[in-house]
Parts: structure tokens; C-alpha cells; sequence
């Protein structure tokens, strides 16, 4: 009790300051260069492991588009095997249609849309648009001998 009469002396904790014991100033340079030298020996460890991360996520995607590429082809030969001219031969016959004995013919003398979505050996040929025949006085100049 009967030091609450007495003022307390600057510096230091209240206990220090009982025994008359000083603590040491805080350099605060030297914790600034602590914590640079902690954040500078952090930052490749964190981007180590952020390059891991990635490089998992990057496979899991390879593999993942491995296995879409695998389902394509086999849906791609799912589809050929369907489309075989003999799947639609037995298909045909098991609906009970049979081969025609009277053919229809039907022809087509006019080109299709562009572009054109069937080869172009079965394409009839376009006939050129006739150009317009000369005026009469450009027929005329057509005789003069000028320059072209």
C-alpha cells in the first residue's frame, strides 16, 4: 500500500519498474527487417504451391478432355455402325418394306442453296447469266482505235 502514494517511474512494465529493472527499447528497424526477411522467405513457398495447385487442376482437365475425346469416338462409331447401309437394310425389312420394283425418278435442274451441303458431282451445273449486250455507242468506240 505504500507505493499507490508514489508515482510510477516511465519505461518498463509495473513489475520491472518494482525491482528497478529497465526493459530495452524496441528497435523498430530491426522488426521491420524481421518481417521483410519472413514475407521474402514466405512468398516461394506460397507461389510453389500455388504453381502444385495449378498443375493438378491442369491435369484434371487433360484428363478430363482425354475421356470426353474417348466418348466422342465411341459415339462416332456407335453413329457409323447405326448408319451402315446393312443395319438399314435388316431395319427396312424388319418394318416390313421391301425393295421397289417400279423406281421414281425425280430430276433437278436447278442449282441449291449456297453454299452447297451435298458434293458438287451430283450438283447440276449453273448456267451463266447472260451479260448485257453493249450500248450502241460503246460498240461504236469499240471501233475507234484508243487506248485501253
Amino acid at each position: 500500500m505504500a507505493s499507490l502514494g508514489r508515482p510510477i517511474a516511465q519505461g518498463g512494465t509495473a513489475g520491472a519498474r518494482r525491482q528497478g529493472l529497465r526493459l530495452p527499447a524496441v528497435n523498430w528497424w530491426l522488426v521491420a527487417a524481421i518481417a521483410v526477411f519472413a514475407i521474402g522467405a514466405a512468398l516461394p513457398v506460397l507461389q510453389s504451391s500455388a504453381t502444385t495447385s495449378r498443375g493438378f487442376d491442369i491435369r484434371a482437365v487433360e484428363q478430363r478432355q482425354a475421356e470426353l475425346r474417348g466418348e466422342i469416338a465411341t459415339l462416332e462409331a456407335q453413329i457409323a455402325a447405326q448408319s451402315s447401309l446393312e443395319r438399314v437394310r435388316q431395319r427396312a425389312e424388319a418394318m416390313g418394306l421391301r425393295p421397289s420394283s417400279e423406281p421414281i425418278v425425280v430430276s433437278v435442274d436447278v442449282p441449291g442453296p449456297e453454299p452447297a451441303r451435298i458434293p458438287a458431282e451430283y450438283l447440276p451445273e449453273a448456267v451463266p447469266t447472260p451479260e448485257r449486250p453493249d450500248s450502241w455507242w460503246r460498240s461504236l468506240l469499240k471501233w475507234l482505235p484508243l487506248p485501253e
